[in-house]
């Protein structure tokens, strides 16, 4: 089995469209995957099929059954460890893994966090914790394709070799915002320019199922697999 964790710089940077398509991908290939995302924020009392929560893109497109409920589906649109203290309650990572681990006879977990890297989700919690905890062997750090970016991956990436060495160096993912700006188009040549990345990855803006984004991300994929190879070695 293969756990590709889906981190982000920010929220609202496309993680979910990169899951999905990870996901869709690896479901065309016949390979048995399961996309999870154990914590969101925002999810109604009662589901709508036009408005899908996140976890229900990436179930949909899972060839292996994802199990409910989920450990935290909560209904406040905040930050998740605000939305768990309205009810009363806090986020407890080994609640989260041992949910994780009911997947682990799928070849592949694609697990999407909620938030950025260092996103709180409780006091003294960070994504950062639960990626630890979800023991991966990818990471993918997604990014949106506008001004500031330069920064917000250059910093993602120093809380990552300074706070956690340990964890695999992500694949970078960046994508079209919703609203370009004047350096929308320009990020990816900068980022592998000023050697904030050695490369990175550029899905399109279109369905996640769309042969162009399926094209992005089946050539992830690949990268991921060849990054896992020079790690071990």
């Amino acid at each position: 089995m293969s756990r590709i964790v889906v981190i982000g710089t920010g929220t609202g940077v496309g993680k979910t469209h990169a899951g999905v398509a990870l996901v869709s991908a690896l479901a065309s290939a016949r390979v048995s995957v399961a996309g999870l995302k154990p914590i969101e924020s925002g999810v109604p009392s009662e589901p709508s099929p036009t408005t899908p929560t996140d976890a229900s893109a990436l179930a949909a497109f899972s060839t292996f059954h994802v199990k409910h409920p989920l450990p935290y589906a909560l209904p406040d649109p905040v930050s998740p460890h605000l939305a768990a203290r309205r009810l009363g309650m806090r986020i407890d990572l080994g609640r989260v893994a041992e949910w994780v681990d009911m997947h682990a006879c799928a070849e592949v977990l694609v697990i999407e966090t909620a938030g950025a890297l260092l996103s709180p989700l409780g006091p003294g919690l960070a994504n950062l914790d639960l990626v630890r905890v979800l023991r991966p062997d990818h990471l993918l750090l997604v990014a949106s394709d506008r001004l500031g970016v330069l920064h917000d991956v250059a910093v993602t990436l120093h809380a990552l070799r300074t706070m956690a060495a340990d964890l695999p160096v992500p694949l970078l993912v960046l994508q079209p915002p919703a609203v370009p700006d004047a350096s929308t188009g320009t990020n990816a040549e900068e980022l592998v320019e000023l050697k904030i990345v050695p490369r990175l990855v550029g899905f399109p803006r279109a369905e996640p199922t769309a042969e162009e984004t399926r094209a992005a991300a089946k050539w992830a994929l690949s990268a991921l697999a060849l990054e896992g190879q020079n790690q071990k070695a």
